[in-house]
């Protein structure tokens, strides 16, 4: 949908949230991808939110929309700055080009976990290294759950990944994929199921959560237990309405960002997806492969070309792949 024609009925939200909040309350419009009973909804974000309000001892509140009901995931980004929406999450690899420097999360087999990830991500914002956020306030950039490959078909090594179509999020992930000689498919993760029903998709990577939320896990029953990479996440604030904020709130939003903000994700995050790999792993109708040490070795340098085709077409992009690397091997040294 064109921003323009939001704008609108937008602007009834705002006036009706304006004239209940009252003068001593000011509510912020969260657009959330995810829908209304997810975990991200109800647990992740619902939690973090109701610290916030009693820590601005309700001064601020945080009214959730959910399910994109305010806008597409792929207009997330341009709502917030234009000032359609107060707050929201979004995920990079709708805009595919625009953060480029944010794509190293999307190498597979190096880190480990969210946290990893999201430090690295992080690392590289506070050092400058990040286009394109000037003109939204930064609550977060992060990293999603780390995906896995998950496929219709027996999936034992990587070998098994050769000529299948994979579905596969942001440009550096489907070049991974082509490393290991699949075929990347990009789709939207709402389209992932019915294509994996229709036989179009052999597989998709994704980490555990969206294999449930998206309905992928009644389709795949094979699962490549790797560190395959990740999609990297932005949390932004309208930046006009971030400074018109009292000053003790903004300090509360600051202090709940951030890294606060990323070790509370990662855990939340983190923790729900591995009991759903659990889960998975205790089912007799699912099989974990979980690939020995020197193997990953093996194919990591099949990921090299990659990374240096990468480092050459982005600006200071060898600089942000060493940047991330390093926060990322002494993320929890931290």
């Amino acid at each position: 949908m064109n921003l323009k024609l939001l704008a609108f009925g937008l602007a009834l939200t705002v006036f009706s949230s304006s004239v209940f909040a009252g003068s001593q309350s000011t509510t912020l419009r969260f657009s959330n991808i995810a829908g209304p009973t997810s975990f991200m909804t109800t647990d992740l974000f619902g939690d973090y939110f109701e610290e916030i309000e009693e820590r601005t001892d309700g001064k601020l509140k945080i009214k959730m929309f959910s399910g994109g009901t305010l806008v597409s995931a792929k207009d997330t980004f341009d709502a917030v700055e234009q000032g359609l929406v107060d707050m929201a999450w979004g995920v990079t690899s709708y805009t595919p080009g625009r953060f480029r420097e944010l794509e190293v999360a999307e190498v597979p087999l190096y880190a480990s976990d969210i946290y990893e990830a999201s430090v690295g991500l992080w690392t590289l914002y506070e050092k400058g290294l990040v286009k394109g956020f000037e003109n939204v306030h930064v609550f977060a950039i992060l990293s999603s759950g780390i995906q896995r490959l998950h496929s219709t078909k027996p999936l034992g090594s990587f070998t098994a990944l050769e000529g299948e179509r994979y579905r596969a999020a942001g440009p550096l992930a489907a070049k991974s994929l082509e490393a290991f000689g699949a075929d990347p498919v990009a789709l939207a993760v709402p389209s992932i199921a019915e294509n994996l029903s229709k036989n179009v998709l052999t597989g998709s990577i994704n980490d555990w959560n969206a294999v449930f939320t998206w309905g992928i896990a009644d389709y795949v029953k094979w699962h490549l237990d790797v560190p395959f990479g990740s999609s990297p996440v932005f949390i932004t604030i309208n930046k006009r309405k971030y400074n018109a904020l009292p000053e003790d709130v903004r300090q509360v939003l600051n202090e709940m960002g951030g890294r606060n903000f990323i070790r509370y994700w990662s855990d939340s995050l983190g923790g729900e997806n591995e009991r759903l790999r659990e889960q998975v792993a205790s089912s007799d109708q699912d099989e974990i492969t979980v690939p020995p040490g020197k193997e990953m070795e093996v194919w990591k340098a099949r990921l090299m070309p990659v990374i240096e085709e990468w480092s050459e077409n982005v600006a200071n992009g060898q600089q942000v792949w060493e940047t991330y690397l390093d926060a990322v091997n002494n993320a929890h040294q931290q």
